[in-house]
């Protein structure tokens, strides 16, 4: 019993060696694009999103 679960570890980590191989670490980009902050209707303080109008008038 303890020799299949070594030999199983032994499988899974030999895998996670060839999944590292295979794919090669890209590196990370940064965005050029900034999220607005999301306006509050003052009177209601619904958010309006993209600038829209409220409909609460």
């Amino acid at each position: 019993m303890v020799k299949i679960f070594s030999l199983f570890l032994i499988f899974i980590l030999v895998l996670a060696m060839f999944g590292r191989f295979r794919i090669p670490k890209v590196p990370k980009m940064k965005s050029k694009k900034t999220i607005q902050k999301a306006v509050k209707c003052p009177k209601c303080g619904r958010y309006n999103l993209a600038g829209q109008k409220c409909d609460c008038a």
